[in-house]
């Protein structure tokens, strides 16, 4: 073993990391070992076998800390280690697991056609704003068991976790470049902004619950859980918020980039709509190809040997499941997106007990979702710029416009502004 530092100069943060940063993988990813980056003092490994280790390595790399880059304390499930980790998972396992989630069947196909039928009949769309942030909202409300009713206000999730991931701190340490201080500065106060109002919207609308009969919802199973010592009304509110947090905000980010390799691979869109048996495919290659969460930090409690490297106790460790995706040691030809390539093991829903909770239902919605879109298009076309969220830590979009022409209906214009069609 050795503790020679393997130096890299590479910053995550930076604008044109932020964009796209699987160029900068490519040329990480020929290390054989873990790479530390100076100037940020953290770790990072990239190669896929050194990251799914480190993953399961649940006593030596710590997610107490925070998962973001600047070390952080909330009690959010993914920010707990054993055991109280598993026994919080334990709390919502059947509700998330393959059979528990297929109860939500029918709801989820009645969402996705009611907000497909409304986008087709507009033909003109940005899918983003107008329907995919809509979806994963009104599924995980349900399944919580929390009205969405009011969506600007649930809608303040939005910001929330990749606060906690990107973690702007603020203060003597700022970074020196003012434009990244700005934006840093921007994500600390929605950050406080966001827990702050949630929380309190939250603890009112499971006051209101605890007023009315049981449901088949967490909340209600929840609420039977604390009754018996199993769970504290503190930990019910911060796991409410956990998976209003993560349902949505990654779900949104996942459709949108599933629809984001589609049109920048219309060959492989040409083959899904001919073969949707190819649909599951397409959703474990999209997450693999585009992981909506690109990478956690974990902090070392010990010496932790990753390779054959020491990584030092007190360290804070960035685990890129985006990069490991894309090593050519696992993936062969990584950057070419194919739907019909074996995609076993992948890690774009992580690994290790803090493998997402919730990728059943994100595969059931993304795979509903490209479905029915599917069923009920002829064609979709790019007539605009796709604009990418701003974020070190998660890769999605803000904005999609779409010309989108129903089925058996009349051809889409021209693309413009180098539109893709498919």
């Amino acid at each position: 073993m050795t503790s020679a530092t393997h130096t890299a100069e590479f910053d995550p943060f930076s604008p044109s990391a932020m964009d796209d940063p699987y160029p900068a993988y490519a040329e990480l990813l020929r290390h054989e070992e873990p790479l530390y980056l100076a100037d940020r003092d953290m770790w990072l490994v990239i190669r896929y076998d050194h990251v799914r280790a480190a993953a399961k390595d649940h006593g030596g790399l710590s997610s107490a800390e925070g998962i973001a880059y600047h070390r952080s304390t909330l009690p959010v499930l993914f920010g707990l280690d054993q055991p109280d980790h598993t026994r919080m998972r334990g709390l919502i396992r059947h509700d998330f697991s393959p059979r528990g989630v297929q109860f939500w069947r029918p709801f989820i196909e009645q969402v996705c056609g009611e907000l497909l039928d409304e986008a087709v009949a507009t033909g003109d769309i940005d899918l983003v704003q107008q329907a995919i942030i809509l979806l994963p909202v009104k599924v995980v409300t349900t399944i919580v068991g929390v009205p969405s009713d009011n969506l600007a206000k649930l809608k303040l999730t939005a910001g929330v976790l990749e606060s906690f991931i990107a973690n702007a701190k603020v203060g003597e340490d700022a970074p020196d470049d003012p434009d990244e201080n700005a934006l840093r500065l921007r994500a600390a106060k929605s950050a406080l902004s966001s827990v702050a109002g949630l929380s309190t919207f939250l603890g009112g609308l499971l006051e209101e619950r605890r007023t009315q009969p049981p449901r088949s919802d967490v909340v209600s199973k929840l609420f039977a859980a604390a009754e018996k010592g199993g769970v504290t009304e503190n930990e019910i509110l911060w796991l409410c918020l956990t998976l209003l947090v993560g349902g949505q905000e990654t779900m949104t980010h996942f459709l949108g980039n599933m629809l984001d390799a589609l049109l920048n691979h219309p060959d492989q869109f040409r083959l899904v709509r001919s073969r949707p048996d190819l649909i599951p495919a397409t959703i474990e290659e999209t997450a693999r190809f585009y992981p909506p969460v690109q990478n956690v930090f974990r902090t070392a409690t010990t010496d932790v040997v990753v390779g054959n490297t020491t990584i030092p106790r007190d360290a804070r460790v960035e685990l890129s499941f985006a990069a490991a995706n894309r090593d050519p040691r696992k993936f062969p030809d990584p950057n070419a997106y194919r739907i019909d390539r074996r995609t076993d093991g992948h890690l774009g829903f992580g690994a290790g007990i803090h493998t997402c909770v919730g990728m059943h239902l994100a595969r059931l919605q993304a795979a509903t979702f490209l479905r029915l879109l599917i069923e009920r298009t002829d064609d979709i076309e790019l007539i605009g710029e796709l604009v990418k969220i701003p974020s070190p830590a998660f890769r999605g979009l803000d904005h999609l416009p779409l010309r989108l022409t129903p089925k058996g209906g009349r051809p889409a214009a021209a693309p413009v502004n180098g539109g893709h069609r498919a």
